[in-house]
């Protein structure tokens, strides 16, 4: 494709190439332009008089814009010109403005970067800028941000057959079913498809109280478990509940993490039969993992009292919690294994799949009526499961989360020698969290770590946490330090940032 076509394509896109694209707006590409030359060139109001920002560009200014910026700028310039449009036709300005104008205000709308691209460990923004990547869509993509060989199944897929219901026997599920082996501990056989991670919590808990013949589920206080309205009841933080009535239920009981002690007194009062945990504390107690003895003991309760024990594994699960060559889930590190387990997030490498897996007796007293999903386990999202989980076994990431976790806490424990400033450390796998003295500090230091290249996970109170890609290389984490370091300088060295 000659240079004109190019770049013309990238303001008015082929819509048989690209239907899910817009024409580019005069805004964006001045924005792009900006970015890329600086500011060499006049505003396009100047050629366009009176044109809006946001108006999309017809095919007869698009001529005029592609001819003029032909004629000024080399064909380097050209090309990342065109590239910057391909990937979004949209400024950052409308964009940040849409979202405002139109988003229910259910969570603080993050706007200091605009990704529109990622490969690997890594992601692109709006601004050309491109962020290692330590959020990992809070352990959802931890084969980054995009996969190829999943594109290309989903694009396969799509021209083949989009949806079937649930309870519709179709061939992608049959081909996960099939080569699905060896991740879950053995017994857990049974499925239920879902689309959310809060989803596969609800049904869970349904599923353990058709079995159980009971409603009572114990809790744990620093636990989160989704925002659909059974998992916010079984989450602790009271402003999640109590907007919604959900603060004082009779079923739900929050016993302390980590104080089995606890539980047992709840199970033989005969108010609950269902314990609901997570191995790893992420969402709401900043990696927080919970103790080998105390894991054992839930066992034990749940068995000495025919409890149900659900292991909440939608963030844990898929390698993100390994800490030997093989353990796909949490409650494999701890040697337990749970009688229902939910899995979602990086299930699909950010497609949205999820699951309630259990075993066939409990499974089993579910019956038709009690429950249906119009899109759970739909042929897109099995193809997404099947070649996400396929291709996290040959990788072994397993192994590199071992490796990369272990150089991550040595570097970490050496920053802490440096800087006092550091707190706490906790770790299980590439599930990694830090303190610093206050919520106030950690903003400041994820701002000052976006300077340096580094897109840092949203974070609770003083903990920062580390959700990094799964396929995170050696030196992707010694960069990562190296930004903690020059992080960490500049804010004590501005007296920002003190140890107190």
């Amino acid at each position: 494709m000659d240079t004109f076509k190019l770049l013309y394509t990238s303001i008015i896109p082929d819509k048989k190439s690209h239907p899910e694209r817009l024409n580019a707006t005069f805004e964006r590409i001045e924005e792009v332009v900006d970015l890329v030359l600086g500011d060499q060139v006049p505003p396009f109001e100047a050629s366009f008089p009176g044109c809006e920002p946001w108006k999309e560009v017809g095919p007869d200014e698009a001529l005029v814009i592609a001819k003029g910026l032909i004629e000024k700028f080399n064909q380097k310039e050209i090309l990342l010109i065109a590239q910057l449009l391909n990937l979004s036709e949209i400024s950052s300005k409308e964009a940040v403005a849409l979202h405002e104008e139109y988003k229910i205000p259910v969570s603080r709308l993050e706007k200091d970067i605009i990704p529109i691209s990622g490969k690997g460990a890594w992601i692109t923004a709006a601004d050309g800028r491109k962020y290692l990547d330590l959020d990992s869509n809070y352990s959802a993509t931890n084969l980054g941000m995009s996969n190829g060989e999943i594109g290309r199944g989903l694009y396969n897929q799509a021209l083949q057959l989009i949806s079937v219901k649930e309870d519709r026997v179709h061939i992608p599920r049959a081909r996960f079913l099939k080569t699905f082996r060896g991740m879950l501990p053995d017994g857990l056989n049974q499925f239920y498809w879902q689309n959310s991670g809060g989803e596969a919590v609800d049904k869970a808990l349904k599923i353990a109280k058709a079995y159980t013949g009971q409603t009572g589920v114990v809790a744990f206080k620093g636990g989160f478990h989704g925002r659909t309205h059974g998992a916010v009841a079984v989450t602790y933080n009271l402003d999640y509940r109590q907007p919604f009535g959900l603060d004082n239920l009779d079923w739900v009981y929050f016993a302390d993490f980590n104080d089995a002690d606890g539980v047992e007194r709840i199970f033989r009062s005969g108010k609950a039969r269902i314990i609901i945990l997570e191995f790893v504390q992420g969402e709401e107690a900043g990696i927080r993992p919970a103790e080998p003895g105390f894991v054992m003991e839930l066992r034990r309760i749940c068995d000495d009292y025919h409890g149900v024990l659900i292991a909440d594994e939608v963030q844990t699960g898929f390698g993100r919690c390994a800490e030997k060559e093989g353990e796909w889930f949490a409650c494999q590190t701890y040697g337990v294994v749970p009688d229902i387990i939910t899995i979602g997030k990086s299930f699909g490498s950010g497609y949205p799949v999820t699951a309630v897996v259990t075993k066939r007796a409990i499974g089993q007293q579910m019956e038709p009526g009690y429950d249906g999903s119009t899109f759970g386990g739909n042929p897109m999202a099995m193809v997404a499961a099947m070649i996400a989980t396929r291709k996290m076994k040959e990788l072994n990431l397993t192994r590199n989360v071992v490796d990369r976790s272990q150089e991550i806490i040595k570097g970490l424990y050496e920053l802490k020698a440096r800087f006092p400033v550091i707190g706490g450390i906790r770790a299980k796998g590439l599930m990694i969290g830090f303190d610093l003295p206050t919520w106030a500090d950690v903003k400041r230091f994820q701002k000052e770590m976006a300077k340096n290249g580094v897109k840092t996970s949203l974070s609770t109170h003083n903990a920062v946490r580390l959700l990094p890609p799964l396929i995170i290389t050696k030196e992707e984490v010694e960069f990562m330090l190296e930004a903690m370091d020059r992080s960490l300088k500049a804010l004590t060295e501005k007296e920002v940032l003190i140890c107190r």
